[in-house]
């Protein structure tokens, strides 16, 4: 996974509808921030929504353990810490196809 790029910004440019229509795709609207982990990855530990794309979804983070980089879960405990919501995870090795990062949370 080291090979994958960080990503760093959301591309406004992107196309969302199709070349014969001015209608959005179906539901794009909804997954376009959505990163598939062969297009970049979170930063280690970050708390992030993960998923399967066939109905699991999840907060975890990418961990490094034991020689390698994998996915945790996370075990339900969630806070604020230094302006972030972050989840305490626990390693599992799970088939994280997509990732999306967490909204900031608000601030009084």
């Amino acid at each position: 996974m080291e090979n994958f790029k960080k990503l760093t910004m959301y591309d406004e440019n992107i196309n969302t509808t199709t070349s014969n229509s001015t209608d959005p795709l179906l539901g794009l609207d909804n997954v376009i921030s959505w990163v598939a982990v062969e297009n970049g990855l979170p930063d280690e530990l970050e708390t992030v929504w993960i998923s399967n794309g066939k109905g699991w979804t999840t907060l975890g983070c990418l961990v490094y353990a034991e020689g390698g980089w994998h996915w945790a879960e996370t075990n339900g405990v969630i806070y604020q810490d230094k302006g972030k919501i972050v989840s305490e995870c626990e390693s599992d090795d799970l088939d994280v196809k997509f990732w999306h990062k967490l909204p900031e949370p608000p601030c009084l």
